[in-house]
């Protein structure tokens, strides 16, 4: 495997862990309603493009990028279904 490839997957899976980490911390009482939840994910990709500011090469920011946006959209199709009453089990 590739240097720059490698790189990429680190970051790629350390973008995912970390934006899981914080939207999980963020509704760890439960998720109120969609909305909320919706805002919570917009507000962690336009605040913070970059949870990883370790990771400094091209490849390595994509793969971050590509991190966060996978975990927020995970997060979110887990979750879209829920009521309020459920999210907090």
């Amino acid at each position: 495997m590739s240097h720059d490839l490698q790189q990429y997957r680190f970051a790629r899976i350390e973008g995912e862990k970390i934006t899981r980490a914080r939207l999980q911390a963020r509704f760890k009482a439960g998720i109120p309603n969609l909305g909320e939840l919706e805002q919570a994910i917009r507000q962690q990709m336009t605040t913070e493009p970059m949870c990883t500011p370790w990771r400094k090469s091209t490849a390595e920011q994509a793969g971050c990028r590509e991190g966060m946006r996978l975990a927020a959209l995970e997060y979110y199709w887990e979750h879209r279904n829920l009521t309020p009453a459920e999210s907090s089990q």
